[in-house]
């Protein structure tokens, strides 16, 4: 008689089904983004980068001097352009397009129609 007992006692957990399951749906699991890095590149050649450097010497001594994204990281470029004024936006983006569109021809001419 205690053995029927015994078996339907075992088979009925004593707590309740949904608090025995992990609640995985009230926790979020943790996670960050990943930072955002800014690439520094360097294609360019020590003799390439002493050449640009007494080019622009030079003309620092004269008083025409300009920044040269040639010589610039990709850092360096992307940094430069977020501080860059615009006035009209809608042109500028234009402008831009048009560059982008030359580049890309410049350097894949097979690719154009």
């Amino acid at each position: 008689m205690l053995r029927p007992l015994l078996r339907l006692a075992s088979a009925r957990p004593a707590l309740p089904l949904s608090l025995l399951k992990p609640a995985l749906s009230l926790t979020r699991p943790f996670t960050a983004p990943s930072p955002l890095r800014l690439k520094e590149d360097g294609n360019r050649t020590p003799e390439e980068l002493d050449a640009k450097k007494h080019e622009q010497l030079n003309k620092q001594k004269k008083g025409e001097n300009h920044w040269d994204e040639g010589l610039a990281s990709s850092s360096e470029s992307q940094i430069a352009a977020d501080k860059e004024e615009v006035g009209d936006h809608g042109k500028h983006m234009e402008e831009l397009q048009k560059q982008t569109a030359g580049q890309s021809e410049r350097e894949h001419p097979e690719g154009k129609a």
